[in-house]
């Protein structure tokens, strides 16, 4: 992935700009494919097109219970906090889509889930399962919005 110069406000944010979004449902308008959005790229027509093929019409919110605070925890450990969030989640009544956010090569993936919910509550939610921020989508652009960081709420991409 990518590094950021020292002085760059997304320096603090190490790899989380260069994620990529990788949705398990497949956007009604493809039959083949499911919607891939890298987050090092500008969201496109075609893009904002294909959320709402998978049931996404406004801003919405993505987050992971994995790798709480950012350390690695064990394939078991990490299962147990996504079926946890999963079932929360649905809970909630809310509106959402499962996913994978992972490394641009895909060496690297967490669990994670796109929420139609009010921001508020989406950072309440993953403060409850120690993540140090969520990706929010405001109908325009991602934002990585910190959660248990100190780091500065940032737009992506951060090089275009």
């Amino acid at each position: 992935m990518g590094q950021q110069p020292p002085d760059s406000p997304a320096s603090g944010w190490g790899q989380f700009p260069d994620t990529v979004l990788r949705f398990r449902s497949r956007p009604s308008s493809s039959s083949s494919s499911s919607l891939v959005i890298d987050l090092r790229n500008r969201v496109d027509i075609d893009t904002r097109i294909a959320l709402r093929g998978i049931g996404i019409e406004q801003s919405f919110g993505i987050l992971s219970a994995q790798e709480p605070m950012g350390l690695p925890q064990s394939k078991d450990v990490d299962a147990r906090l996504a079926a946890s969030l999963k079932t929360e989640v649905a809970a909630l009544g809310a509106r959402h889509v499962h996913l994978d956010a992972c490394s641009p090569d895909g060496s690297h993936c967490e669990r994670s889930i796109a929420i139609v919910l009010d921001l508020e509550s989406l950072v309440a939610l993953a403060y409850r399962y120690n993540q140090l921020a969520i990706f929010w989508f405001d109908g325009e652009e991602f934002w990585i919005v910190p959660v248990r960081s100190s780091n500065a709420r940032l737009r992506l991409p951060v090089s275009a």
